[in-house]
């Protein structure tokens, strides 16, 4: 399958998420919302939560005591409530109007001293895990100059929906699905398509 720049088969990839899944039980159970995916959008998902930040922390986040009430007061409920929870990035092709209501919503959080992509990426996710991506450096690294903004979202989009990639996350799902139960890595095949992408993004950009 084909990520940004980078290039992984299916046996590779598998690996690659047992080892990540085997390393971060955290991550999985009070980021993700694992098993079950049963806090999809949060407690609250048409505004940030302390809950929210507390589980962005888990996954590396690193907020500073200023960012918190900054972002306890942005006033974004209009522009989360234009977004359904289960909204996906698949069917968010550039220009239209979820893509549109999906930077209105990022420019909401952008601005602010020290908030940069990563910290917003992972609280958006955590809000419409469907439709945002995380992205972090190693992320950064895979897709290259496609690592923010708009730019970013439909270059993730565009490896969500090529026919090639969408063959292969069908199998790498229903791969993880068949994991023993006592494989951490079968949590994975209940998560959105887009966020193994993103956990597989981060692996090949760490690997460089």
């Amino acid at each position: 399958m084909n990520i940004g720049t980078r290039k992984i088969v299916v046996d590779e990839a598998i690996a690659q998420l047992r080892l990540y899944a085997e390393t971060n039980g955290a991550v999985l159970q009070y980021y993700d919302g694992l098993p079950g995916m049963t806090t999809v959008g949060g407690s609250d998902p048409n505004r940030v939560t302390l809950e929210d930040l507390g589980r962005t922390m888990v996954i590396g986040s690193d907020l500073r005591a200023l960012d918190i009430p900054w972002l306890l007061e942005v006033e974004a409920e209009k522009e989360f409530a234009a977004i359904p929870v289960d909204a996906r990035l698949e069917d968010a092709e550039r220009g239209s109007a979820l893509f549109e209501a999906a930077m209105a919503l990022d420019e909401k959080f952008t601005g602010h001293r020290g908030f940069g992509h990563a910290k917003k990426s992972k609280l958006l996710h955590l809000k419409r895990p469907y439709l945002f991506p995380v992205t972090d450096s190693f992320i950064r690294m895979t897709y290259g100059s496609a690592s923010a903004g708009s730019e970013f979202l439909s270059a993730v989009r565009d490896d969500l929906v090529n026919p090639a990639n969408v063959r292969d996350f069908k199998l790498l799902q229903v791969r993880l699905i068949a994991e023993p139960a006592t494989s951490a890595a079968r949590l994975l095949g209940e998560v959105p398509t887009l966020r193994l992408l993103d956990i597989l993004a981060s692996l090949l950009g760490e690997a460089k």
